[in-house]
């Protein structure tokens, strides 16, 4: 797992925030990034004052190579989150009130399983490691977690169209646990005919007891990080199989042809150069496997990657402008191999690979969550689960449901997730927006969306306004300053 969203495990730092928080934790003080310089087309700020700044900050450079330097920094956290926490002594009948609701519309469903067997070194979700007996004890309450809301409308009612197994290293558990997870998942959910259900993991320790076991279980994805085929660069990051075993157990698991078989790549690392970037791309290629997920790295503090840069130990990650040119070169691999785009960081070479659940989780849909670290979403209220694993188990073997957090949805939560929604899928289109949301979206945006265009951000098909290979790379941090500029925009309209 690479960064933060709906429905996936959070760190403890990222909770509770309102979202003067979250704006300050993205952006910095005072809430964006510096302005870019050599932004042409943005609006005077020779007033100085902090909302010109925030405002100017949203225009991109246009003096330079927007793929390396259309902004003076990059965003890593999804838009569209936020909120403001619910008291603790309102947070469980506000809950209450909530589970009583149905779902309509699309919905996802988040199980977190904490277990890792290494720890990464680049891994910022790392909370416990994996020892004798912890797979039956934790399976044995995830379940009864389940159990907990089967009588809430908000479970039981209105089909649920993704479920995802994530961690930590959810392939870690033992196969006959594995086997009962997914089982117990079916039965407390009510899961759609062409439900997408994943189980992520890792090639170490996962060999056909396990694989097998998944799918008698009704998995019928696997999502499996790779991260690099690199076997050398792969144990310096703390990851123990090498190329040989890695390639025998993706072709093992792709036999079985019963699930779609993806893996993620990250570009970035230390000592990663563009020759070994390309041979991970032409690896994935060469096994044709049903889908991809490319990621920039991204060095969190207080990772034992951060420490050991810090120390001089390991030579830094990659730059922006050189992060960059690794993401263009692997999009024209891509391309040139005709695989299929599904977001601006996913990829489907078979019909199999819908990469459903992560544009559920990250667009408008209600995401149940269950296991140690969770994030959900309810009617539009975000909540999370108790991350420390002693903590959880005692609160679910005593027979509650460890909600640590609710939040309250800022007023601009249906601006953020349209925007974020729509620069995942590599388009927007402001007036379909503005119908969507009620809102004047186009005229609002205008300035900005012409002054990206002319940046080398975007360029215009028809009404929609497609990414360019610049924006794709900029794309989450671009969801960022338009959601920023049109909650200023509409918020001046209406107080004038």
């Amino acid at each position: 797992m690479t960064s933060p969203a709906p429905g996936a495990a959070v760190l403890t730092a990222d909770l509770p925030m309102n979202d003067n928080e979250i704006q300050n934790r993205m952006f910095g003080e005072p809430g964006l990034p510096a302005p870019a310089p050599g932004s042409d087309g943005a609006p005077d700020a020779a007033s100085g004052d902090a909302a010109s700044q925030r405002l100017r900050a949203c225009f991109a450079a246009t003096d330079g190579d927007p793929l390396g330097s259309a902004f003076p920094r990059k965003l890593a956290i999804h838009a569209g989150l936020g909120g403001t926490p619910v008291e603790e002594e309102r947070k469980a009948d506000l809950l209450g009130h909530l589970l009583s609701r149905p779902r309509t519309g699309k919905t996802a469903a988040y199980v977190h399983v904490p277990f890792c067997e290494t720890h990464c070194l680049y891994c910022g979700f790392y909370t416990k490691a994996y020892g004798p007996g912890e797979s039956a004890r934790y399976t044995d309450a995830l379940l009864r977690e389940l159990d907990m809301w089967a009588h809430a409308p908000a479970q039981n009612e209105g089909p649920v169209h993704a479920v995802y197994i994530g961690g930590g290293t959810p392939t870690a558990l033992e196969a006959p646990d594995l086997t009962r997870l997914l089982r117990g998942i079916g039965a407390a959910l009510p899961l759609a005919n062409d439900c997408e259900i994943t189980v992520e993991g890792r090639i170490h320790n996962f060999g056909p007891d396990k694989m097998e076991a998944c799918l008698a279980g009704g998995a019928n994805r696997f999502s499996l990080g790779v991260q690099t085929f690199d076997t050398e660069l792969r144990r310096r990051m703390g990851r123990r199989a090498p190329r040989e075993e890695i390639m025998a157990a993706l072709r093992r698991l792709s036999a079985y042809d019963q699930a779609a078989v993806v893996i993620d790549l990250i570009y970035g690392f230390p000592t990663q150069t563009a020759d070994s970037w390309r041979r991970d791309v032409e690896t994935l290629l060469e096994l044709e496997l049903d889908g991809a997920d490319f990621y920039q790295l991204n060095v969190f503090r207080g990772t034992p990657l951060f420490t050991a840069v810090e120390a001089g130990k390991l030579s830094p990650a990659a730059g922006m402008a050189e992060q960059g040119r690794l993401f263009a070169e692997g999009i024209r691999l891509m391309h040139g191999a005709r695989w299929r785009r599904l977001s601006s960081s996913h990829w489907g070479r078979t019909t199999r690979e819908r990469n459903l659940y992560n544009q559920l989780a990250k667009g408008q849909a209600h995401c149940l969550a269950y296991g140690p670290g969770a994030g959900g979403m309810l009617h539009g209220h975000a909540f999370f689960i108790q991350r420390a694993y002693a903590d959880w188990l005692a609160a679910v073997q005593g027979g509650g449901k460890p909600v640590m957090a609710l939040m309250l949805p800022p007023a601009s939560a249906g601006l953020a997730r349209a925007v974020a929604s729509a620069f995942e899928s590599g388009r927007i289109d402001p007036a379909r927006l503005d119908a969507e949301l009620g809102q004047p979206v186009a005229r609002h945006a205008a300035p900005l969306l012409e002054q990206w265009r002319g940046a080398g951000l975007l360029e215009r098909d028809g009404d929609w306004l497609e990414l360019t290979m610049a924006g794709q790379f900029w794309q989450v941090t671009m969801a960022h300053l338009l959601i920023n500029y049109l909650i200023h925009e509409i918020e001046e309209e209406n107080a004038s």
